[in-house]
Protein backbone atom coordinates (compact mmCIF):
# COMPACT_ATOMS: atom_id res chain seq x y z
CA UNK A 1 0.00 0.00 0.00
CA UNK A 2 1.46 3.42 -0.91
CA UNK A 3 2.98 5.24 2.04
CA UNK A 4 2.18 8.85 0.97
CA UNK A 5 -0.58 10.68 2.82
CA UNK A 6 -4.11 10.29 1.42
CA UNK A 7 -5.59 13.34 3.11
CA UNK A 8 -4.24 15.87 0.58
CA UNK A 9 -7.13 15.25 -1.88
CA UNK A 10 -10.68 13.95 -1.78
CA UNK A 11 -9.64 11.71 -4.65
CA UNK A 12 -6.40 11.17 -6.50
CA UNK A 13 -6.88 9.47 -9.83
CA UNK A 14 -4.28 7.66 -11.92
CA UNK A 15 -5.44 7.27 -15.55
CA UNK A 16 -3.60 4.56 -17.54
CA UNK A 17 -4.46 5.06 -21.22
CA UNK A 18 -2.39 5.01 -24.41
CA UNK A 19 -4.24 8.03 -25.86
CA UNK A 20 -3.16 11.41 -24.37
CA UNK A 21 -6.35 13.14 -25.59
CA UNK A 22 -8.34 10.98 -23.12
CA UNK A 23 -6.26 12.44 -20.30
CA UNK A 24 -6.96 15.95 -21.56
CA UNK A 25 -10.65 15.10 -21.79
CA UNK A 26 -10.86 13.80 -18.22
CA UNK A 27 -8.90 16.76 -16.86
CA UNK A 28 -11.26 19.10 -18.65
CA UNK A 29 -14.32 17.33 -17.32
CA UNK A 30 -13.08 17.45 -13.72
CA UNK A 31 -11.39 20.86 -13.84
CA UNK A 32 -14.14 22.45 -11.76
CA UNK A 33 -14.23 19.65 -9.17
CA UNK A 34 -12.37 20.67 -6.03
CA UNK A 35 -10.26 18.06 -4.24
CA UNK A 36 -9.76 15.81 -7.27
CA UNK A 37 -6.26 15.42 -8.69
CA UNK A 38 -5.42 13.50 -11.88
CA UNK A 39 -2.12 11.77 -12.79
CA UNK A 40 -1.70 10.33 -16.27
CA UNK A 41 0.38 7.41 -17.60
CA UNK A 42 0.53 6.45 -21.27
CA UNK A 43 2.97 3.51 -20.79
CA UNK A 44 1.16 0.63 -19.05
CA UNK A 45 4.49 -1.19 -18.54
CA UNK A 46 5.28 1.40 -15.84
CA UNK A 47 1.96 1.04 -14.04
CA UNK A 48 3.34 -0.33 -10.77
CA UNK A 49 6.27 2.10 -10.66
CA UNK A 50 4.06 5.18 -11.17
CA UNK A 51 1.32 3.91 -8.84
CA UNK A 52 3.85 3.47 -6.04
CA UNK A 53 5.18 6.98 -6.66
CA UNK A 54 1.93 8.99 -6.88
CA UNK A 55 -0.17 6.99 -4.35
CA UNK A 56 -3.58 7.13 -6.09
CA UNK A 57 -6.89 6.52 -4.34
CA UNK A 58 -8.47 5.32 -7.61
CA UNK A 59 -6.90 3.84 -10.77
CA UNK A 60 -8.63 4.03 -14.15
CA UNK A 61 -7.37 1.46 -16.68
CA UNK A 62 -8.20 1.49 -20.39
CA UNK A 63 -9.15 -2.05 -21.36
CA UNK A 64 -7.99 -1.85 -24.99
CA UNK A 65 -4.36 -0.75 -25.37
CA UNK A 66 -2.15 -1.94 -28.23
CA UNK A 67 1.00 -2.96 -26.33
CA UNK A 68 -0.34 -4.41 -23.07
CA UNK A 69 -3.91 -5.52 -22.55
CA UNK A 70 -5.82 -3.76 -19.76
CA UNK A 71 -6.52 -7.10 -18.05
CA UNK A 72 -2.77 -7.71 -17.70
CA UNK A 73 -2.34 -4.29 -16.10
CA UNK A 74 -5.15 -4.97 -13.61
CA UNK A 75 -3.69 -8.38 -12.69
CA UNK A 76 -0.23 -6.85 -12.19
CA UNK A 77 -1.59 -4.08 -9.95
CA UNK A 78 -3.66 -6.51 -7.89
CA UNK A 79 -0.68 -8.82 -7.35
CA UNK A 80 1.47 -6.05 -5.87
CA UNK A 81 1.28 -6.01 -2.03
CA UNK A 82 1.32 -2.21 -1.67
CA UNK A 83 -1.15 -1.45 -4.47
CA UNK A 84 -3.56 -4.39 -4.44
CA UNK A 85 -6.14 -2.60 -2.24
CA UNK A 86 -6.42 0.52 -4.46
CA UNK A 87 -9.81 0.39 -6.28
CA UNK A 88 -9.57 -0.04 -10.08
CA UNK A 89 -12.18 1.21 -12.55
CA UNK A 90 -12.22 -0.29 -16.02
CA UNK A 91 -12.79 2.19 -18.87
CA UNK A 92 -13.72 1.17 -22.39
CA UNK A 93 -15.35 2.58 -25.50
CA UNK A 94 -17.92 -0.25 -25.60
CA UNK A 95 -20.23 -1.97 -23.16
CA UNK A 96 -19.17 -5.59 -23.86
CA UNK A 97 -20.34 -7.85 -20.96
CA UNK A 98 -17.47 -10.30 -21.50
CA UNK A 99 -14.94 -7.52 -21.08
CA UNK A 100 -16.69 -6.46 -17.89
CA UNK A 101 -16.76 -10.00 -16.53
CA UNK A 102 -13.07 -10.55 -17.26
CA UNK A 103 -12.17 -7.24 -15.61
CA UNK A 104 -14.16 -7.96 -12.47
CA UNK A 105 -12.56 -11.41 -12.30
CA UNK A 106 -9.12 -9.80 -12.51
CA UNK A 107 -9.91 -7.54 -9.53
CA UNK A 108 -11.52 -4.38 -10.90
CA UNK A 109 -14.32 -2.81 -8.82
CA UNK A 110 -16.22 -0.72 -11.38
CA UNK A 111 -16.77 -0.18 -15.11
CA UNK A 112 -17.17 3.05 -17.13
CA UNK A 113 -17.96 3.56 -20.80
CA UNK A 114 -15.94 6.43 -22.26
CA UNK A 115 -16.99 8.91 -21.13
CA UNK A 116 -19.76 9.38 -18.58
CA UNK A 117 -21.19 12.67 -17.39
CA UNK A 118 -18.85 14.89 -15.34
CA UNK A 119 -21.05 14.62 -12.25
CA UNK A 120 -21.18 10.81 -12.44
CA UNK A 121 -17.40 10.52 -12.97
CA UNK A 122 -16.63 12.80 -10.01
CA UNK A 123 -19.15 11.00 -7.78
CA UNK A 124 -17.71 7.58 -8.58
CA UNK A 125 -14.16 8.80 -8.02
CA UNK A 126 -15.06 10.28 -4.61
CA UNK A 127 -17.09 7.21 -3.55
CA UNK A 128 -14.31 4.77 -4.36
CA UNK A 129 -11.74 7.07 -2.72
CA UNK A 130 -13.76 7.30 0.49
CA UNK A 131 -14.12 3.53 0.61
CA UNK A 132 -10.41 3.05 -0.01
CA UNK A 133 -9.43 5.67 2.58
CA UNK A 134 -11.74 4.03 5.12
CA UNK A 135 -10.15 0.66 4.42
CA UNK A 136 -6.66 2.10 4.85
CA UNK A 137 -7.55 3.81 8.12
CA UNK A 138 -9.22 0.64 9.38
CA UNK A 139 -6.15 -1.44 8.59
CA UNK A 140 -3.86 1.12 10.23
CA UNK A 141 -6.02 1.15 13.35
CA UNK A 142 -6.06 -2.63 13.41
CA UNK A 143 -2.26 -2.80 13.10
CA UNK A 144 -1.87 -0.18 15.82
CA UNK A 145 -4.22 -2.16 18.06
CA UNK A 146 -2.38 -5.40 17.35
CA UNK A 147 0.96 -3.69 18.09
CA UNK A 148 -0.32 -2.17 21.32
CA UNK A 149 -1.78 -5.50 22.38
CA UNK A 150 1.53 -7.23 21.60
CA UNK A 151 3.43 -4.60 23.61
CA UNK A 152 0.96 -4.92 26.47
CA UNK A 153 1.23 -8.71 26.40
CA UNK A 154 5.03 -8.54 26.34
CA UNK A 155 5.11 -6.08 29.23
CA UNK A 156 2.64 -8.21 31.16
CA UNK A 157 4.90 -11.22 30.65
CA UNK A 158 7.97 -9.21 31.69
CA UNK A 159 6.15 -7.97 34.79
CA UNK A 160 5.04 -11.50 35.68
CA UNK A 161 8.59 -12.78 35.19
CA UNK A 162 10.01 -9.94 37.31
CA UNK A 163 7.45 -10.62 40.05
CA UNK A 164 8.25 -14.34 39.94
CA UNK A 165 11.98 -13.61 40.13
CA UNK A 166 11.44 -11.23 43.04
CA UNK A 167 9.27 -13.79 44.83
CA UNK A 168 11.90 -16.49 44.24
CA UNK A 169 14.69 -14.20 45.48
CA UNK A 170 12.69 -13.29 48.60
CA UNK A 171 11.91 -16.95 49.24
CA UNK A 172 15.55 -17.98 48.88
CA UNK A 173 16.65 -15.09 51.11
CA UNK A 174 14.15 -16.12 53.77
CA UNK A 175 15.27 -19.76 53.50
CA UNK A 176 18.87 -18.59 53.78
CA UNK A 177 18.18 -16.66 56.97
CA UNK A 178 16.23 -19.60 58.40
CA UNK A 179 18.84 -22.23 57.56
CA UNK A 180 21.66 -19.95 58.73
CA UNK A 181 19.98 -19.50 62.10
CA UNK A 182 19.28 -23.22 62.38
CA UNK A 183 22.87 -24.06 61.47
CA UNK A 184 24.28 -21.72 64.11
CA UNK A 185 21.96 -23.10 66.79
CA UNK A 186 22.78 -26.63 65.63
CA UNK A 187 26.50 -25.91 65.97
CA UNK A 188 25.92 -24.64 69.52
CA UNK A 189 24.10 -27.89 70.39
CA UNK A 190 26.89 -29.96 68.82
CA UNK A 191 29.45 -27.98 70.77
CA UNK A 192 27.60 -28.68 74.01
CA UNK A 193 27.30 -32.39 73.25
CA UNK A 194 30.93 -32.59 72.13
CA UNK A 195 32.14 -30.94 75.31
CA UNK A 196 30.34 -33.41 77.52
CA UNK A 197 31.60 -36.30 75.41
CA UNK A 198 35.15 -35.11 76.03
CA UNK A 199 34.47 -35.01 79.77
CA UNK A 200 33.04 -38.54 79.59
CA UNK A 201 36.16 -39.68 77.75
CA UNK A 202 38.33 -38.38 80.57
CA UNK A 203 36.11 -40.01 83.20
CA UNK A 204 36.05 -43.40 81.42
CA UNK A 205 39.45 -43.40 79.73
CA UNK A 206 40.18 -46.92 80.92
CA UNK A 207 36.85 -48.48 79.96
CA UNK A 208 37.22 -49.70 76.37
CA UNK A 209 33.51 -50.35 75.56
CA UNK A 210 32.57 -46.86 76.71
CA UNK A 211 35.37 -45.32 74.66
CA UNK A 212 34.08 -47.10 71.54
CA UNK A 213 30.62 -45.70 72.14
CA UNK A 214 32.08 -42.22 72.66
CA UNK A 215 34.00 -42.55 69.37
CA UNK A 216 30.77 -43.43 67.56
CA UNK A 217 29.04 -40.43 69.15
CA UNK A 218 31.92 -38.15 68.13
CA UNK A 219 31.64 -39.45 64.56
CA UNK A 220 27.99 -38.41 64.58
CA UNK A 221 28.99 -34.94 65.78
CA UNK A 222 31.48 -34.61 62.92
CA UNK A 223 28.80 -35.58 60.42
CA UNK A 224 26.39 -33.10 61.96
CA UNK A 225 29.05 -30.39 61.81
CA UNK A 226 29.54 -31.12 58.11
CA UNK A 227 25.81 -30.72 57.51
CA UNK A 228 25.80 -27.45 59.45
CA UNK A 229 28.67 -26.22 57.28
CA UNK A 230 26.64 -26.97 54.17
CA UNK A 231 23.67 -25.09 55.61
CA UNK A 232 25.88 -22.09 56.31
CA UNK A 233 27.11 -22.29 52.72
CA UNK A 234 23.55 -22.05 51.43
CA UNK A 235 22.87 -19.15 53.83
CA UNK A 236 26.03 -17.44 52.50
CA UNK A 237 27.52 -17.27 55.97
CA UNK A 238 30.44 -19.64 55.60
CA UNK A 239 33.93 -18.24 55.93
CA UNK A 240 35.52 -18.16 52.50
CA UNK A 241 39.20 -17.71 51.75
CA UNK A 242 39.16 -16.32 48.21
CA UNK A 243 42.28 -16.30 46.10
CA UNK A 244 42.85 -15.21 42.53
CA UNK A 245 42.60 -18.31 40.31
CA UNK A 246 42.65 -19.38 36.71
CA UNK A 247 39.68 -21.67 36.20
CA UNK A 248 41.23 -23.44 33.20
CA UNK A 249 44.21 -24.57 35.28
CA UNK A 250 42.01 -25.50 38.23
CA UNK A 251 39.56 -27.62 36.21
CA UNK A 252 42.35 -29.39 34.34
CA UNK A 253 43.94 -30.22 37.68
CA UNK A 254 40.61 -31.60 38.92
CA UNK A 255 39.90 -33.65 35.79
CA UNK A 256 40.88 -37.02 37.28
CA UNK A 257 38.84 -36.31 40.41
CA UNK A 258 35.82 -35.32 38.32
CA UNK A 259 36.09 -38.50 36.23
CA UNK A 260 36.17 -40.57 39.41
CA UNK A 261 33.04 -38.80 40.66
CA UNK A 262 31.27 -39.73 37.39
CA UNK A 263 31.82 -43.41 38.08
CA UNK A 264 32.92 -44.39 34.57
CA UNK A 265 30.57 -42.10 32.66
CA UNK A 266 32.08 -39.97 29.91
CA UNK A 267 33.40 -36.45 30.53
CA UNK A 268 34.09 -33.74 27.96
CA UNK A 269 36.11 -30.84 29.38
CA UNK A 270 36.52 -27.64 27.35
CA UNK A 271 38.33 -24.78 29.12
CA UNK A 272 40.44 -23.23 26.36
CA UNK A 273 38.83 -19.79 26.73
CA UNK A 274 38.80 -19.73 30.56
CA UNK A 275 42.18 -18.10 31.22
CA UNK A 276 40.77 -14.95 32.84
CA UNK A 277 41.26 -14.39 36.58
CA UNK A 278 38.53 -14.84 39.17
CA UNK A 279 38.57 -14.55 42.96
CA UNK A 280 37.23 -17.75 44.56
CA UNK A 281 37.76 -20.02 47.53
CA UNK A 282 39.52 -22.90 45.83
CA UNK A 283 38.44 -25.58 48.30
CA UNK A 284 34.76 -24.59 48.20
CA UNK A 285 34.85 -24.24 44.42
CA UNK A 286 36.20 -27.78 44.19
CA UNK A 287 33.50 -29.05 46.57
CA UNK A 288 30.83 -27.29 44.52
CA UNK A 289 32.05 -28.82 41.26
CA UNK A 290 32.14 -32.29 42.82
CA UNK A 291 28.58 -31.90 44.15
CA UNK A 292 27.33 -30.87 40.71
CA UNK A 293 29.21 -33.69 38.96
CA UNK A 294 27.85 -36.29 41.38
CA UNK A 295 24.33 -34.94 40.84
CA UNK A 296 24.82 -35.31 37.08
CA UNK A 297 26.19 -38.85 37.50
CA UNK A 298 23.10 -39.90 39.48
CA UNK A 299 20.82 -38.49 36.78
CA UNK A 300 22.54 -40.38 33.95
CA UNK A 301 22.75 -44.01 32.94
CA UNK A 302 26.05 -45.90 32.69
CA UNK A 303 26.55 -44.55 29.14
CA UNK A 304 25.90 -40.94 30.17
CA UNK A 305 27.95 -37.96 29.03
CA UNK A 306 28.73 -34.83 31.05
CA UNK A 307 30.08 -31.78 29.24
CA UNK A 308 31.87 -29.04 31.21
CA UNK A 309 32.57 -25.84 29.30
CA UNK A 310 34.28 -22.75 30.68
CA UNK A 311 34.80 -19.46 28.90
CA UNK A 312 34.11 -15.73 28.88
CA UNK A 313 30.54 -14.44 29.16
CA UNK A 314 28.49 -11.45 30.26
CA UNK A 315 27.21 -11.51 33.84
CA UNK A 316 23.39 -11.72 33.95
CA UNK A 317 21.67 -8.89 35.77
CA UNK A 318 24.57 -6.45 35.40
CA UNK A 319 25.34 -3.59 33.03
CA UNK A 320 28.52 -1.76 32.16
CA UNK A 321 28.94 1.73 30.72
CA UNK A 322 28.02 0.41 27.27
CA UNK A 323 24.72 -1.01 28.51
CA UNK A 324 25.90 -4.63 28.25
CA UNK A 325 26.45 -7.11 31.06
CA UNK A 326 29.77 -6.80 32.86
CA UNK A 327 32.45 -9.25 31.65
CA UNK A 328 32.67 -12.47 33.60
CA UNK A 329 33.47 -16.15 33.37
CA UNK A 330 30.91 -18.89 32.75
CA UNK A 331 31.11 -22.58 33.68
CA UNK A 332 28.36 -24.75 32.22
CA UNK A 333 27.76 -28.40 33.16
CA UNK A 334 25.41 -30.22 30.78
CA UNK A 335 24.37 -33.85 31.16
CA UNK A 336 22.16 -36.10 29.04
CA UNK A 337 20.37 -37.61 32.00
CA UNK A 338 16.74 -37.92 33.03
CA UNK A 339 16.11 -34.19 33.37
CA UNK A 340 13.67 -32.50 35.76
CA UNK A 341 10.06 -31.42 35.73
CA UNK A 342 9.18 -27.73 36.01
CA UNK A 343 8.13 -28.19 39.63
CA UNK A 344 11.42 -29.85 40.55
CA UNK A 345 13.39 -27.11 38.78
CA UNK A 346 11.47 -24.47 40.73
CA UNK A 347 12.55 -25.97 44.04
CA UNK A 348 15.94 -27.39 43.06
CA UNK A 349 18.02 -24.85 45.00
CA UNK A 350 16.06 -25.20 48.23
CA UNK A 351 17.96 -26.90 51.09
CA UNK A 352 16.88 -30.45 51.95
CA UNK A 353 14.96 -30.72 48.66
CA UNK A 354 16.24 -33.66 46.64
CA UNK A 355 15.80 -33.66 42.87
CA UNK A 356 15.70 -37.47 42.94
CA UNK A 357 12.34 -38.96 43.90
CA UNK A 358 12.68 -41.27 46.90
CA UNK A 359 16.29 -40.26 47.48
CA UNK A 360 17.69 -40.63 51.00
CA UNK A 361 20.37 -38.01 50.43
CA UNK A 362 20.34 -34.74 52.38
CA UNK A 363 19.34 -32.67 49.34
CA UNK A 364 21.90 -29.91 49.93
CA UNK A 365 24.06 -30.36 46.80
CA UNK A 366 22.43 -27.74 44.57
CA UNK A 367 21.67 -25.46 47.52
CA UNK A 368 25.37 -25.61 48.45
CA UNK A 369 26.28 -24.55 44.91
CA UNK A 370 23.68 -21.76 45.06
CA UNK A 371 25.07 -20.38 48.31
CA UNK A 372 28.71 -20.56 47.25
CA UNK A 373 28.09 -18.86 43.90
CA UNK A 374 26.00 -16.09 45.46
CA UNK A 375 28.49 -15.50 48.27
CA UNK A 376 31.25 -15.28 45.65
CA UNK A 377 29.38 -12.48 43.86
CA UNK A 378 28.25 -14.73 41.00
CA UNK A 379 25.04 -16.02 39.46
CA UNK A 380 23.69 -19.55 38.93
CA UNK A 381 21.10 -20.78 36.44
CA UNK A 382 19.37 -24.13 35.97
CA UNK A 383 17.60 -25.41 32.88
CA UNK A 384 16.31 -28.90 32.28
CA UNK A 385 14.09 -30.88 29.94
CA UNK A 386 12.45 -34.07 31.11
CA UNK A 387 14.09 -36.99 29.34
CA UNK A 388 16.75 -34.83 27.66
CA UNK A 389 19.10 -33.70 30.43
CA UNK A 390 20.04 -30.80 32.67
CA UNK A 391 22.32 -27.79 32.37
CA UNK A 392 23.71 -25.88 35.38
CA UNK A 393 25.51 -22.62 34.57
CA UNK A 394 27.76 -20.72 37.00
CA UNK A 395 28.82 -17.13 36.39
CA UNK A 396 31.65 -15.41 38.28
CA UNK A 397 32.90 -11.81 38.01
CA UNK A 398 36.42 -11.23 36.77
CA UNK A 399 39.13 -9.79 38.99
CA UNK A 400 39.64 -6.10 38.32
CA UNK A 401 43.07 -5.73 36.77
CA UNK A 402 43.72 -2.41 38.50
CA UNK A 403 43.59 -4.03 41.95
CA UNK A 404 47.25 -4.77 42.76
CA UNK A 405 46.37 -6.58 45.97
CA UNK A 406 44.57 -9.24 43.99
CA UNK A 407 46.61 -9.44 40.84
CA UNK A 408 49.73 -10.36 42.82
CA UNK A 409 48.27 -13.71 43.87
CA UNK A 410 47.46 -15.77 40.77
CA UNK A 411 51.02 -16.99 40.13
CA UNK A 412 51.02 -19.18 43.26
CA UNK A 413 50.10 -22.55 41.74
CA UNK A 414 51.44 -25.90 42.94
CA UNK A 415 51.17 -29.25 41.15
CA UNK A 416 51.15 -32.14 43.65
CA UNK A 417 52.05 -35.55 42.19
CA UNK A 418 51.53 -38.48 44.58
CA UNK A 419 50.15 -41.97 43.92
CA UNK A 420 49.05 -42.56 47.54
CA UNK A 421 45.60 -40.97 47.70
CA UNK A 422 45.60 -40.30 51.47
CA UNK A 423 49.02 -38.64 51.35
CA UNK A 424 48.10 -36.57 48.32
CA UNK A 425 44.77 -35.43 49.78
CA UNK A 426 46.38 -34.34 53.06
CA UNK A 427 49.09 -32.35 51.26
CA UNK A 428 46.59 -30.75 48.88
CA UNK A 429 44.31 -29.71 51.75
CA UNK A 430 47.14 -28.06 53.69
CA UNK A 431 48.43 -26.19 50.66
CA UNK A 432 44.97 -24.95 49.71
CA UNK A 433 44.45 -23.64 53.23
CA UNK A 434 47.54 -21.51 52.63
CA UNK A 435 45.63 -19.82 49.78
CA UNK A 436 47.55 -21.61 47.03
CA UNK A 437 46.02 -22.85 43.79
CA UNK A 438 46.68 -26.60 43.85
CA UNK A 439 46.54 -29.04 40.95
CA UNK A 440 46.85 -32.74 41.69
CA UNK A 441 47.83 -35.85 39.80
CA UNK A 442 47.83 -39.49 40.92
CA UNK A 443 50.51 -40.66 38.50
CA UNK A 444 53.34 -39.40 36.34
CA UNK A 445 51.44 -39.63 33.05
CA UNK A 446 48.66 -37.32 34.26
CA UNK A 447 51.19 -34.87 35.67
CA UNK A 448 53.16 -34.87 32.43
CA UNK A 449 50.00 -33.99 30.51
CA UNK A 450 49.41 -30.99 32.78
CA UNK A 451 53.01 -29.85 32.42
CA UNK A 452 52.91 -30.10 28.63
CA UNK A 453 49.82 -27.86 28.58
CA UNK A 454 52.07 -25.11 29.97
CA UNK A 455 49.67 -24.28 32.76
CA UNK A 456 50.79 -21.48 35.10
CA UNK A 457 52.54 -23.82 37.57
CA UNK A 458 55.06 -22.25 39.97
CA UNK A 459 56.07 -25.34 41.92
CA UNK A 460 56.12 -29.04 41.05
CA UNK A 461 55.91 -31.12 44.26
CA UNK A 462 56.34 -34.73 43.20
CA UNK A 463 57.05 -38.15 44.60
CA UNK A 464 60.06 -39.83 43.02
CA UNK A 465 58.98 -43.45 42.66
CA UNK A 466 55.45 -44.01 41.32
CA UNK A 467 53.64 -46.74 39.42
CA UNK A 468 54.25 -46.53 35.70
CA UNK A 469 57.23 -45.70 33.57
CA UNK A 470 57.69 -42.09 34.70
CA UNK A 471 59.67 -41.07 37.77
CA UNK A 472 59.87 -37.79 39.59
CA UNK A 473 63.05 -36.76 37.84
CA UNK A 474 61.33 -37.29 34.45
CA UNK A 475 58.69 -34.80 35.49
CA UNK A 476 61.38 -32.39 36.68
CA UNK A 477 63.08 -32.56 33.28
CA UNK A 478 59.73 -31.99 31.54
CA UNK A 479 59.08 -28.99 33.80
CA UNK A 480 62.48 -27.55 32.88
CA UNK A 481 61.49 -27.82 29.20
CA UNK A 482 57.88 -26.65 29.32
CA UNK A 483 57.86 -24.54 32.50
CA UNK A 484 61.39 -23.16 32.85
CA UNK A 485 60.39 -20.76 35.67
CA UNK A 486 58.80 -23.47 37.84
CA UNK A 487 60.47 -24.69 41.06
CA UNK A 488 60.68 -28.44 41.78
CA UNK A 489 60.46 -30.21 45.14
CA UNK A 490 60.96 -34.00 45.46
CA UNK A 491 59.44 -36.24 48.15
CA UNK A 492 60.37 -39.88 48.76
CA UNK A 493 60.39 -42.47 51.51
CA UNK A 494 63.15 -44.55 49.89
CA UNK A 495 65.11 -42.35 47.51
CA UNK A 496 68.02 -44.79 47.49
CA UNK A 497 66.39 -46.71 44.64
CA UNK A 498 65.73 -43.60 42.60
CA UNK A 499 69.21 -43.06 41.26
CA UNK A 500 70.44 -40.23 43.48
CA UNK A 501 73.56 -40.10 41.40
CA UNK A 502 71.50 -38.23 38.79
CA UNK A 503 72.65 -34.67 38.47
CA UNK A 504 69.12 -33.38 39.00
CA UNK A 505 69.16 -34.46 42.68
CA UNK A 506 72.03 -32.06 43.33
CA UNK A 507 69.83 -29.19 42.15
CA UNK A 508 66.39 -30.13 43.47
CA UNK A 509 65.55 -30.24 47.21
CA UNK A 510 64.26 -33.53 48.65
CA UNK A 511 61.62 -33.88 51.39
CA UNK A 512 62.17 -37.17 53.22
CA UNK A 513 59.06 -39.23 54.00
CA UNK A 514 57.45 -39.40 56.45
CA UNK A 515 57.35 -35.63 56.70
CA UNK A 516 55.24 -33.34 58.85
CA UNK A 517 52.66 -31.35 56.98
CA UNK A 518 53.71 -28.08 58.63
CA UNK A 519 57.29 -28.77 57.59
CA UNK A 520 56.16 -29.38 54.01
CA UNK A 521 54.07 -26.20 54.04
CA UNK A 522 56.97 -24.05 55.27
CA UNK A 523 59.33 -25.46 52.64
CA UNK A 524 56.81 -24.87 49.82
CA UNK A 525 56.19 -21.30 50.99
CA UNK A 526 59.93 -20.63 51.24
CA UNK A 527 60.54 -21.92 47.74
CA UNK A 528 57.68 -19.85 46.30
CA UNK A 529 58.91 -16.74 48.13
CA UNK A 530 62.41 -17.24 46.79
CA UNK A 531 60.97 -17.38 43.30
CA UNK A 532 59.28 -13.97 43.70
CA UNK A 533 62.27 -12.06 45.03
Amino acid sequence: MPTQTLASFDARLLLIDDQPFNADLVRGMLAGERGIHIDYLDDPARAIEVAEDCAPTVILVDMHMPMIDGLEVIRALKSHPRIKDVPIIMVSSNDNPHTKADGFAAGAMDYLVKWPDRIELAARARAHSRAYRTTVERDQARRALDDSQAVLLQRTRELAAAQASLHEAQKMEALGQLTGGIAQDFNDVLQLIGGHLQLLRVAHRTHEPTLRRLDAANDGIRRGAGLATQLLAFARRQRLQPAVLRIDALLRGMEDLLRQALGGRALELSVDGADALVSLDQVEFGNTMLHLVRNAAEAMGPDGLLSIEAGPARLPGTTDQGGEGRPGLRIRLTDNGAGMTQEVQRRAFEPFFSTKAGSRRSGVGLSLAFGFVKQSGGHIELSSTRGAGTSVTLYFPLVEKQDPAQTAAPARTVLVVEDEAAVREASVEVLRKLGLCVLEAADGETALGLIRQKLPIDLLFTDILMPGALRGQDLALAAAEYLPEAKVLFASGYPGDAGLEDDIFRRVPLLQKPYRLDEMARLVQRMLMSGSE
